[in-house]
């Protein structure tokens, strides 16, 4: 179950409610040189290599079907989301759809995993070996966490019960907490508690879904649950799910992992330092310029810089800071939105007394 349905506004301004992350061409392709992808398109071919494209399912909107066409073909089953509710409605919606449109029996075996993953096909050795990680730990949950190289803030830490060196991917551990972005001081004592980052990545017997779902008095057939969509509660998986579940365990995933979520983290897999019109002088460094529109982008004798640049706006940004255009952009959203209202009402006001 692949997971598509964000907006990704920390990659604002090229990113918003109208073209999301995941769609974006900014990563270099394995298979033709000088020619770059998106996110979504360099998983799906990662999935393809691993022989697990036939058997997966992309939750996403409406809105974004006709990207998805467009860059991994129409073959590819989709389940849409009727309204942006975040992962537990969508993911929610698609177990359903796999266990009363699908036929998908309930001790059949369900990995969920981000579109934003950035990681090398034996990740994907990991994934396949969820299924019998799920069935030989008899766990409610079984999840991938990676081995940290820094004491990050960004990322939430899953703690297993023990510290447990080993890198096969057949080891796992029982849960003991987790613990959401942490302060620097917090992550350094998570690590050496041998925490672990959470990629997002966990899988479940089909039959754990229907089960939650059924204590929540939610349908269990697909249409029902479609016309109930709106009402469900707008929250993570994990705050809804896993933070209530105890029966869970983690596998320690030692390699390459990153999160592309922000403008800092994907320029570091970007292969090209300038895309679109635009120049900057040599004494530059770690600067990436992205432009979009028709006009040149200059930058000079500046460091550790991104330049964006769309029809939406303009950001530049130091990129350790980067993170922090979601904020930007959702103060710009509102009080666009409130312009547009106020613009309504006053159309609405003008007609009134025209009519009187």
């Amino acid at each position: 179950m692949l997971l598509s349905g964000g907006s990704g506004k920390r990659l604002w301004p090229l990113s918003d409610d109208s073209r999301s992350k995941q769609f974006l061409k900014l990563l270099p392709s394995d298979q033709k040189p000088n020619q770059h992808i998106s996110m979504l398109q360099r998983i799906w071919q990662q999935l393809q290599r691993v022989n697990l494209a036939e058997s997966t399912v992309v939750s996403t909107s409406k809105s974004q079907i006709d990207m998805i066409h467009s860059q991994i073909g129409t073959s590819v089953p989709l389940v849409l989301e009727p309204s942006r509710r975040d992962t537990f409605p969508a993911i929610a919606l698609s177990s359903i759809y796999l266990y009363s449109m699908k036929d998908v029996k309930q001790e059949e075996i369900v990995v969920v995993m981000p579109v934003d993953s950035f990681v090398k096909d034996d990740f994907f050795h990991y994934v396949k070996a969820l299924e019998k990680v799920v069935q030989d730990s008899n766990a409610d949950l079984s999840l991938i966490g990676i081995k940290p190289t820094f004491p990050s803030e960004k990322y939430g830490y899953i703690v297993p019960s023990a510290i447990n060196e080993a890198k096969h991917e057949k080891i796992f551990q029982p849960v003991r907490y987790f613990k959401e972005k942490p302060t620097v001081e917090q992550a350094k004592q998570l690590m050496f508690e041998g925490g672990l980052w959470n990629s997002g990545v966990f899988a479940f017997k089909l039959s754990f879904i229907i089960n939650s779902l059924k204590e929540r008095g939610l349908p269990l057939n697909y249409f029902d649950l479609v016309k109930a969509y709106a009402g469900l509660p707008a929250r993570s998986f994990d705050y809804e799910v896993v933070e209530k579940t105890k029966n869970i365990v983690v596998s320690a995933y030692h390699g390459e992992w990153k999160d592309l979520g922000t403008w800092n983290t994907l320029t570091e897999e970007m292969d090209a330092a300038l895309i679109g019109k635009g120049t900057m002088s040599s004494d530059c460094k770690n600067v990436h310029i992205i432009n979009e529109l028709d006009i040149p982008v200059f930058v000079i004798g500046l460091s550790d810089l991104i330049v964006a640049v769309s029809p939406n706006g303009i950001l530049v940004s130091d990129k350790k800071e980067s993170s922090r255009v979601k904020e930007i952009a959702n103060q710009f959203e509102n009080r666009a939105e409130d312009m547009e209202a106020h613009c309504n009402h006053s159309t609405e006001r003008k007609e009134g007394n025209e009519n009187d």
